[in-house]
């Protein structure tokens, strides 16, 4: 059975970057992060208190990332959500993924944030929470996939090992969405949509994996898979 996380005992971090040096931008993302605190925070909804909803737009170094990420995750006891959208970069040698930052580009990828940093705060023993969620909504997402957070699909729950759920709004191969002139990212809005209009014929509490799909479907219906 499915059943709603505490909000008082719950934290999320939301981190975006939308404008970049030597990057395209991606002003969607900005708005992303606005959508989700309204959605995570609306007591009508999940209910996060406010300080318990942290967004972190234009980070300004991995380090920032990592100190904050840190800080927010030692707080949460019962569910820690982390999410990023931004550009995705690939190391052309280890082919892995980093997550861009306002400073980085594709030849100095040691501007951008490895990944596995992030794979390995999270799966830190001294994090409390029961449940942890990583949503990437970058291009080449999918590459997340791997190590303590491996699985066949583009949503992983190991409940039974680590507690930790990923969401990737692309395949590892593939660029994730931001159509001009819309609201959001094409992930990140459905997500929204879902999570505040709720799903025809669904649960009234949502899990990963229904959420999930529900993602795939509608996205594809829009030409807009994310694999």
């Amino acid at each position: 059975m499915t059943i709603l996380p505490d909000p008082a005992a719950s934290q999320a971090l939301l981190i975006g970057a939308h404008d970049y040096e030597s990057l395209a931008a991606l002003p969607a993302v900005e708005r992303n992060l606005a959508g989700l605190t309204r959605a995570f925070t609306d007591p009508e909804l999940w209910g996060l208190p406010p300080t318990h909803c942290v967004a972190l737009p234009q980070p300004s170094s991995a380090q920032d990332v990592l100190d904050t990420l840190n800080s927010v995750a030692l707080r949460a006891t019962d569910t820690l959500v982390v999410y990023y959208a931004g550009h995705g970069l690939i190391d052309p040698h280890s082919d892995e993924l980093y997550l861009a930052l306002p400073g980085s580009d594709q030849e100095r990828l040691y501007s951008a944030l490895p990944f596995e940093w992030v794979r390995r705060a999270i799966l830190d023993p001294r994090i409390g929470a029961r449940h942890k969620v990583v949503i990437l909504d970058c291009c080449y997402s999918g590459r997340a996939l791997t190590g303590g957070m491996s699985g066949t699909t583009q949503v992983v729950d190991h409940a039974l090992i680590d507690g930790t759920s990923l969401m990737a709004a692309s395949a590892k191969t593939r660029k994730a969405l931001s159509p001009p002139g819309e609201e959001f990212t094409a992930f990140t809005g459905e997500l929204i949509t879902a999570l505040t209009e709720g799903i025809v014929d669904g649960p009234s509490l949502l899990d990963m994996q229904t959420l999930y799909r529900h993602l795939y479907v509608t996205l594809a219906a829009k030409s807009r898979p994310p694999e």
